[in-house]
């Protein structure tokens, strides 16, 4: 797919199906290569998630290296406008509760070796921040299977007392 619109100028990828809203970049030989992702239309990661975990691990860990703008990670949906004209472009929004949270201007010059992707969104990486939020996820992941097994211990040792009381029937 990538050697396919590696040939193309000013191409415009859409996606979803993450949880969260992005917008990436990346320089190609015919010239930049956009991708706009919006996925949490009626839920999010935040819904079984805490927030400082999700937003986190979004921002910081996930795969949103050529991001141009910051992640959004409410409900969300996306809006691509096509404007035809003498300098045509494409509009790219993500749209949150409360208005336009992603916006961007993809224009399709004619000569696409003029464009180049802006800059990326800054991400500081913070080993600290990395370790925690993993270590809270580890946590989290082991008191769910602690809890697990004591509801399936509780069940059985139920289920044993039981048959032990009921007298036995020939």
């Amino acid at each position: 797919l990538l050697g396919m619109v590696a040939r193309r100028p000013n191409t415009v990828i859409i996606s979803g199906d993450s949880h969260f809203a992005e917008m990436q970049c990346a320089n190609n030989t015919m010239g930049p290569l956009f991708e706009l992702q919006s996925s949490g239309m009626t839920h999010n990661c935040l819904d079984w998630i805490p927030d400082v975990i999700c937003n986190y691990y979004i921002k910081y860990i996930s795969e949103c290296n050529s991001c141009i703008v910051e992640p959004f990670i409410d409900l969300n949906f996306g809006t691509i406008t096509v404007m035809w004209g003498a300098s045509p472009r494409v509009v790219l929004e993500v749209r949150g509760r409360e208005g336009v949270q992603i916006h961007y201007v993809v224009d399709l010059d004619t000569n696409p070796s003029l464009n180049h992707c802006p800059p990326k969104h800054e991400v500081r990486h913070q080993l600290i921040w990395q370790l925690t939020a993993h270590s809270l996820v580890m946590l989290l992941l082991l008191f769910l299977l602690y809890l697990t097994s004591f509801l399936i211990l509780s069940l059985y040792a139920r289920i044993v007392i039981y048959r032990r009381s009921r007298p036995h029937q020939e």
